[in-house]
């Protein structure tokens, strides 16, 4: 009969060999019987870990560690499992305790790199993860992490080295060929890029769609990431109906109405438990390679989306009540933070304090369009016009209404500049690939300015600088209208 130590041996044989659900399963017996088992605690959170679930990782690695405070692995897988769900300061309080306990432990070295990568100090980042790679040279996260990190922080010849040598060991290593994707891209040679951004996981069995002779066929686009990235790349929906196909584009509830905008020749739908019938599909975000689309040849209209005429009129009038007692003058809505569970929130968005530049702006009806968690930090000097939206389609008919929207790298940017509405983008340091490099411009959208970070966490510089682009917008506003009232 096994024993509690057979089965522990057995959890740990099945995770060495990547058979995490038999792992897990043992683990779970082991501590039926003996709840406080510190091994089985820690390797099972360590599995959850590795299948994503990092809030049940944390807390049974936690649990392993009130029972065994002096393990130093614990700690360091207790740190990357922090560190994956944004709790950045817990996380380096967790590596920092591990290598107090082991200063020799390579995984705890390279969480914390990617931890001050996250704090966006890419000098002490790399010290770290240069620590870790003495330690095991050529391993594949300390690579891929000083990969990342050096591309952040613009040696790109660096950061391609690092990248090719991973590649060259794994050659089907997914997240390394996504990194490298992200600095093509963001350096402007888009074509290599997209080649290399066709590593994302695929979900859908049906043959994909790479450009050819559509047929009448039916073809499904399909939103897979984030609502700016749907946004984005619809664009190209009516260049795929000129293939000759019947275009079915799936897409999330809150997106449905908005696109309906794209025309008659797109059928959208609301994306449902199983994708609807097709012959052939098309992840959004594989268009642009699909198209071989160059930084030459971005497809960039005005306006490729549009606002409700009813809509924008109803919301008009909301927007009247809400500007009540005001002086007057361009109505510019702000957005300052995104969604915190996006893995860069920390450096593209900006503590709501820190908007006081643009307050004290004079000549301007100033709105809040900011959504989600950081709604509870608005100025309360600024009215707030979320109230009442119940989709994108609302969102639109607001920004219709503005003069200029001031954003963070958000889907609210991505709406303004698919319906032609004037907007700055803030940007850090290391902005999205899809902003590129050192350019107040978008190929993507021209009805953006955009506004960057001089070093890492500079928002200062950039708040300064928009302030005075804001204050000379309100003087030529106000110019424009001064003939016309005289008439």
């Amino acid at each position: 009969m096994a024993t509690l130590l057979d089965v522990l041996d057995a959890a740990v044989n099945h995770h060495m060999a990547g058979r995490l659900a038999e792992a897990a399963q043992d683990y779970r017996v082991v501590l039926a019987v003996e709840p406080a088992q510190p091994d089985a605690l820690h390797l099972l959170g360590v599995a959850e870990a590795q299948h994503g679930a990092h809030a049940a990782a944390a807390a049974l690695i936690a649990r392993s560690l009130r029972l065994r405070p002096d393990a130093a692995q614990p700690w360091a897988n207790l740190g990357g499992a922090l560190r994956a769900m944004g709790g950045v300061e817990r996380a380096q309080d967790a590596l920092t305790r591990a290598l107090a306990l082991d200063p020799a432990l390579a995984d705890a070295l390279t969480n914390l790199g990617s931890v001050r990568h996250t704090l966006a100090d890419y000098p002490s980042a790399l010290d770290w993860l240069e620590r870790a790679a003495r330690l095991r040279p050529g391993h594949p996260d300390t690579l891929l992490n000083q990969g990342v990190v050096l591309r952040d922080a613009r040696r790109f010849a660096e950061a391609d080295a690092c990248l090719g040598a991973l590649l060259d060991s794994r050659p089907n290593h997914a997240e390394a060929h996504l990194a490298r994707a992200v600095g093509r891209l963001v350096r402007g040679d888009l074509r290599a890029g997209w080649q290399e951004f066709e590593w994302r996981p695929r979900r859908l069995p049906a043959p994909p769609w790479t450009g050819e002779p559509l047929e009448g066929r039916r073809i499904l686009l399909h939103a897979e990431q984030g609502f700016g990235d749907t946004i984005q790349f619809a664009r190209y929906a009516p260049l795929v109906a000129r293939a000759e196909g019947r275009v079915i584009l799936d897409v999330h509830p809150l997106q449905h109405r908005l696109l309906r905008s794209l025309g008659p020749d797109i059928q959208v739908l609301v994306r449902g438990p199983a994708p609807a019938p097709h012959d052939v599909h098309c992840p959004l975000m594989s268009l642009p390679h699909a198209f071989g689309t160059g930084l030459e040849d971005i497809p960039a209209p005005p306006a490729y989306l549009s606002a409700d005429p009813d809509e924008v009129a109803r919301w008009s009038a909301r927007i009247a009540k809400a500007e009540a007692g005001m002086d007057g003058g361009p109505r510019v809505g702000l957005v300052w933070a995104g969604n915190p569970k996006h893995r860069n929130d920390r450096n593209r968005s900006i503590p709501a304090d820190r908007l006081t530049p643009l307050l004290e702006t004079p000549g301007l009806r100033l709105f809040s369009l900011q959504t989600g968690d950081a709604q509870a930090a608005r100025p309360a000097a600024l009215p707030d016009l979320t109230a009442g939206i119940r989709d994108f389609a609302d969102s639109a008919a607001i920004l219709a209404n503005l003069d200029l929207v001031i954003a963070v790298d958000t889907a609210t940017i991505h709406l303004a500049g698919a319906l032609g509405v004037p907007a700055w983008l803030l940007l850090p340091y290391a902005p999205d690939w899809r902003w590129l490099l050192d350019r107040a411009d978008s190929p993507w959208y021209p009805s953006l300015r955009l506004f960057r970070q001089p070093r890492p966490g500079d928002w200062n510089s950039v708040l300064r600088s928009v302030a005075a682009a804001l204050e000379r917008f309100a003087a030529d506003r106000s110019a424009q209208l001064a003939p016309q009232k005289q008439s």
